[in-house]
């Protein structure tokens, strides 16, 4: 459903040829989707922190962030959330004693286990909706834009 989906009533202008509104509401359905296929409430974003901490243990919160284009600020309390629900542990970072080396817990690999599953199923679900090449497509020009914003 795009910006003009269902809704007939409202005046919309230009909205609906908008890159950036229609790419809102597709983050907003992908959420929901996400967190209705999976047995843990999370975001993509969530999940995309876990796993690159998992790929990637010890890592500096600050290389975290920066690497999902986040502000270090903005991964505070993710990482807070993390850590509380028993998924990551902050250590301290070799050789620097303001930062912190972040690990998945034995919990955190079991969770992000379980969300893998259901991430790849909505992933095989997409593909199967949009066919590969589309969604092939949509993975070059979304990096295109990404590229584009970033200059």
């Amino acid at each position: 459903m795009s910006l003009t989906g269902e809704i007939k009533d409202l005046e919309l202008g230009d909205l609906p040829n908008m890159i950036g509104i229609e790419l809102r509401i597709c983050q907003i359905i992908a959420d929901k989707a996400l967190s209705k296929a999976s047995p843990i409430p999370v975001s993509p974003g969530l999940f995309t922190i876990l796993s690159l901490i998992q790929k990637n243990p010890g890592q500096k919160q600050i290389t975290l962030a920066e690497t999902v284009k986040l502000d270090r600020s903005s991964l505070v309390p993710i990482i807070d959330q993390c850590e509380k629900s028993g998924w990551v542990q902050r250590l301290p970072y070799p050789g620097d004693r303001r930062a912190h080396a972040i690990h998945l817990t034995k919990k955190g690999v079991a969770t992000l286990k379980q969300l893998e599953q259901s991430v790849l199923l909505l992933e095989q679900r997409i593909t199967e909706g949009m066919g590969v090449t589309n969604k092939n497509l949509l993975l070059s020009l979304l990096k295109d834009l990404q590229t584009t914003l970033s200059d």
